[in-house]
């Protein structure tokens, strides 16, 4: 049984999202049994995608269709919060450590100063 999006009794319904945020929102679309990815072996493979606007995800997952759901839900959420929380930074991230700057070393003492006395 493939799952194919949409929200039932048990799946509470997303948070209201205005027009624009919504074509942006990544979204489950198709997780379905699939043959094992090349280079790998076994069976209960399952193929998913994830849509964000024209933009597709395909993703490979083992196991159960109910648990690889869940998980792909999850990744699904987390992409979302990445994307809402990186809008509100204004321009690029600073470059160089996050840590405080090291103090800067305290000037050695003159040696013996000469006075013209």
């Amino acid at each position: 049984m493939a799952y194919r999006g949409g929200y039932g009794r048990r799946r509470p319904a997303p948070p209201a999202l205005d027009a624009g945020a919504l074509e942006e929102a990544y979204r489950l679309v198709t997780i379905e049994p699939a043959r094992a990815p090349e280079g790998h072996t076994g069976r209960d493979w399952l193929v998913y995608r994830i849509a964000q606007g024209a933009n597709m995800i395909t993703g490979y997952r083992q196991g159960e269709l109910r648990a690889a759901t869940a998980d792909v839900e999850r990744i699904v959420v987390g992409l979302n919060e990445r994307r809402v929380a990186n809008k509100g930074r204004p321009g690029p991230k600073p470059k160089g450590s996050t840590a405080p700057a090291a103090a800067a070393p305290a000037a050695a003492p003159e040696a013996d100063a000469v006075s013209d006395a």
